[in-house]
C-alpha cells in the first residue's frame, strides 16, 4: 500500500500506471459504497440478497448485483428489484444509481439474454420514477390544502364572520392545485421534447404496411458479408445483433417507440422467419447489399 502511495505520489509513474490501466478510482478496501441492494455474508443462498463470503470492496458489491440480476428474467426482475427498492430511504437515488449503472453496463454487454435484462431492468426504472412522480404530485396537493385549511382556521379564529370555511378550502385547493399540475405538465413536456430530440427520433413511414419489410431490410443488412475473394466470411458488421435492431426501431420509429424490447425482438423473429432466402427477389437484394458495400468503389 505504501509503495502504491509512492508511485501516485510520483507524476511520471502516476501517468505511467494510468497508461497500463493500472489507475483506478476505486478501492479494494472492503466497504466504501452505499448499499442499495442488501447483502449478506455468508454462504451463497438462493433469495434476493446479495452474498459475499466476506465484506467486499465496490466493485465486487456493484458486479455482483448485475451478476444476481441475470440470474432472474422478466417479472422476476422487477420483484428482485422491488425487494430492494422498498426497503432503500432515497428511492430517487435507488433509481438514479440503477439507472446509470444499467445504461452503462448495456453499452458495454454482448451478450444478447443479458442486454434484454438490462432492458427490463431500464424500463422498471422508469415505470417507478413515474410512480415516484405521480406521488409527489399526491402530497403536495396534501400539503397545499393542509395550508389553506391552516390559514382558514387562523382567520376564523380572529374573524368570526368567516362563512363557508370548508368550500373555501376546496375552492383555493382545487385552484392551487391546477396550478401545480400545469408547471408539472410543463415541465414533463420539456423534459419530453429535450430527450425526444437527443433520443429519440420520429421516423414515420407513409404507408404501414411495409413496417414488416422495414425489419426484413435489417435483418438482411445485419448478414452483409464479404464476397470470398475479397474477404473469405468478413461480415460487414462485428456486432450487430438482434438487440440492436429493436433498439433502432424503439429509438427511431414512432411506430415501434411504446413497444417493449422483447416484443420487438418478437417481431423481429417473425419477420425474418418470413424471409425466403432462395426467392429470387431477396436473392438480388442480398446481392445488391453486398456490391454497394465491397463492389462499388465511388458514387460519383
Amino acid at each position: 500500500m505504501e509503495l502504491k502511495k509512492w508511485l501516485f505520489s510520483n507524476m511520471f509513474f502516476r501517468n505511467m500506471l494510468a497508461d497500463f490501466g493500472g489507475r483506478s478510482a476505486y478501492s479494494k478496501e472492503p466497504g466504501g459504497f452505499v448499499p442499495y441492494f442488501q447483502y449478506r455474508i455468508g454462504k451463497y443462498q438462493k433469495d434476493y440478497y446479495l452474498h459475499f463470503p466476506k465484506e467486499p470492496f465496490v466493485i465486487q458489491y456493484h458486479n455482483e448485483i448485475f451478476n444476481k440480476l441475470y440470474e432472474y428474467k422478466a417479472y422476476d426482475i422487477v420483484n428482485f428489484l422491488e425487494f430492494h427498492y422498498t426497503t432503500f430511504d432515497n428511492k430517487h437515488d435507488f433509481l438514479r444509481f440503477l439507472r446509470y449503472e444499467t445504461g452503462d453496463r448495456l453499452k458495454r454487454e454482448s451478450r444478447e439474454g443479458n442486454r434484454i435484462k438490462l432492458q427490463d431492468a431500464l424500463q422498471w426504472t422508469t415505470e417507478k420514477s413515474r410512480e415516484l412522480q405521480n406521488l409527489q404530485g399526491r402530497e403536495i396537493k396534501h400539503q397545499i390544502e393542509k395550508g389553506v385549511r391552516d390559514i382558514i382556521s387562523e382567520g376564523q379564529g380572529t374573524n368570526p364572520q368567516v362563512a363557508d370555511a370548508e368550500s373555501s378550502v376546496q375552492d383555493l385547493t382545487n385552484k392551487l392545485s391546477q396550478y401545480v399540475d400545469q408547471i408539472m405538465s410543463d415541465m414533463e413536456d420539456r423534459i419530453e421534447s429535450v430527450t425526444g430530440v437527443l433520443s429519440f427520433g420520429r421516423i414515420e413511414l407513409n404507408n404501414q404496411v411495409h413496417l414488416e419489410k422495414l425489419i426484413q431490410l435489417l435483418v438482411l443488412l445485419q448478414t452483409v458479408q464479404a464476397p470470398a475473394r475479397i474477404a473469405r466470411g468478413e461480415q460487414l458488421f462485428k456486432k450487430f445483433s438482434s438487440t440492436d435492431i429493436a433498439a433502432i426501431l424503439q429509438l427511431h420509429f414512432s411506430a415501434f417507440k411504446t413497444l417493449k424490447v422483447n416484443t420487438l425482438q418478437v417481431k423481429i423473429r417473425e419477420a425474418s422467419e418470413k424471409l425466403k432466402p432462395n426467392h429470387p427477389d431477396v436473392k438480388r437484394l442480398e446481392d445488391a447489399l453486398q456490391a454497394f458495400f465491397y463492389e462499388i468503389k465511388e458514387l460519383n
